[in-house]
């Protein structure tokens, strides 16, 4: 038994091994950075142990991408064969615990939505699709999912989606108003126009990716030059929820989410005429919601799971 050999084989580690597969398939090290979802440092890591592992080059820097040495070539066919027999292991294993136990699945939502969603999955038999654990869109959420620590997301096409797949779910078609069942708004008979919301202190829900910078009614008061005196954002939704309950604000948003917020007794909604939907739509059109996720070989749920919550979530938009 050779002991140098052993020693090699035995400080391997089966990462190191798919980067070794990946670049001599591809010629590249930014193709396996990208197909293993890491960052480009990371694959010069585990170039560089092998490299000392081996004490060979394994990879020379060619015009046309990395070329491999003459080891390298030796290598290859039994490094596949170990990536084969490491992934057979893993799909035993997944199907155990699979049988044991359905994994909580873990999902980003604009908080637009959230509640609605949160409704509208209560309501689904726990066989069908198991424990689902909602998580308010924050700032580095996309670089959760990017690093699987969440599942997926459903959020805008606008955002920054670090190299995630993005599915177009729908887009928001009507909206409403909230208020205080006790506001002057509703007591005075005014028409739900937007000129005469404005007149009135104002509060919105933000929501990266789409108003992040600046809500689309603010949008239209400075577009026509309307005046709006009062406005605040809030970026948690109970913040929003007290905000029209103890400061006489109304808020806009979308009908699914009203309805929720009608369930609240001391606050009322009225859907937004079409003509007023149409007004903030020209200025800033309402957000495209889709589900955001890596790559598939990296998903621990099915087709059919995306799709079920794809389906709640254009429901909720109509």
């Amino acid at each position: 038994m050779d002991i140098q050999a052993l020693k090699k084989v035995s400080e391997l580690d089966v990462f190191s091994l798919l980067v070794f597969k990946l670049i001599y398939e591809t010629g590249f090290a930014n193709f396996a950075a990208k197909e293993l979802a890491v960052s480009a440092p990371k694959i010069s890591r585990c170039l560089t142990s092998l490299r000392v592992i081996f004490n060979d080059e394994l990879f020379f820097r060619r015009q046309q991408g990395l070329k491999p040495t003459p080891l390298a070539e030796r290598l290859y066919l039994p490094i596949c064969q170990l990536c084969d027999m490491v992934s057979q292991i893993e799909r035993m294993a997944d199907d155990r615990l699979n049988h044991c136990q359905t994994p909580i699945l873990h999902i980003a939502v604009s908080p637009s939505i959230i509640t609605s969603l949160a409704m509208a999955l209560s309501q689904l038999p726990r066989n069908v699709i198991g424990k689902v654990k909602l998580h308010s869109w924050e700032a580095d959420t996309e670089e959760l999912i990017y690093n699987g620590e969440l599942d997926f997301g459903i959020g805008f096409d606008t955002q920054d989606a670090h190299e995630l797949e993005l599915s177009n779910i729908a887009s928001v078609t009507s909206l409403c108003v909230v208020g205080n069942t006790n506001h002057s708004f509703w007591a005075g008979g005014e028409p739900v126009k937007l000129e005469n919301i404005i007149q009135h202190p104002i509060v919105y829900l933000r929501c990266k990716g789409f108003n992040n910078r600046i809500d689309p009614l603010e949008l239209y008061c400075q577009t026509h030059g309307l005046l709006l005196d009062d406005i605040e954002c809030v970026r948690k939704l109970e913040d929003w929820y007290w905000h029209m309950l103890t400061m006489d604000s109304l808020a806009i948003t979308i009908c699914n989410e009203g309805a929720f917020a009608q369930q609240i007794p001391q606050l009322r909604v009225e859907k937004l005429p079409d003509s007023e939907f149409k007004k903030l739509n020209d200025v800033m059109a309402m957000p495209n919601y889709c589900l955001i996720e890596r790559a598939e070989l990296y998903r621990r749920y099915s087709s059919k799971t995306t799709q079920m919550i794809m389906d709640i979530t254009k429901s909720l938009l109509h």
